[in-house]
């Protein structure tokens, strides 16, 4: 009889698989990339979310001071924030699909409680990676030898600010479906 559970619960667990696996792949991305520090564990992430980013921005392995917004050319400093935050808003992109096609699937494709976790733990991967490129940006502002128009910048990142509100309400509505499923099942 065991043997028969194990394979039911690794049924459930391989049909539910496709969100948790997208935003564990983002969460990874973000920190390979350089966007977001590896942090501590939940006890780190927690941190985070409490005080917000508590390091000094020139900190060697922040994301401004790797991409040189104090020292690099401000052009290339501006290229490098836009790229890296068209990459992260495709990649929430991306995951909130997966998101959206859990939203619609009924019967054996029920939101869980890790699909809501891995979810929302990509969310606050990208809000951080969004308050990294925003310290950049200003970091690399506030030189002296500032003289580009930073518009095309901001306009990026209000783009992927849009993709970020747009995941808080899908995370919140990914949340209801996994509190009716529970509720239903009790």
């Amino acid at each position: 009889m065991v043997p028969g559970e194990a394979l039911v619960q690794a049924g459930l667990s391989q049909n539910q698989s496709s969100l948790r696996t997208a935003s564990s792949e983002y969460c990874d991305k973000a920190v390979d990339a350089g966007w977001v520090k590896s942090n501590s564990g939940l006890a780190g992430l927690a941190n985070t979310l409490i005080n917000g980013i508590t390091s000094d921005p020139a900190h060697a392995d922040s994301y401004a001071a790797r991409i040189g917004a104090g020292t690099e050319a401000p052009a290339l400093v501006l290229a490098r924030i836009v790229s890296d935050s068209q990459a992260a808003r495709a990649g929430l992109s991306d995951v909130s699909r997966e998101a959206h096609t859990l939203l619609q699937d009924s019967g054996a494709h029920m939101a869980t409680r890790a699909d809501v976790m891995s979810y929302e733990r990509a969310l606050v991967r990208a809000q951080m990676a969004y308050r990294s490129f925003q310290s950049a940006l200003g970091e690399v502002s506030a030189r002296s030898d500032m003289d580009i128009d930073t518009a095309p910048v901001d306009k990026e990142l209000g783009a992927f600010e849009d993709v970020i509100d747009n995941a808080r309400q899908t995370a919140d509505d990914l949340a209801d479906k996994y509190a009716s499923v529970s509720s239903a099942k009790s």
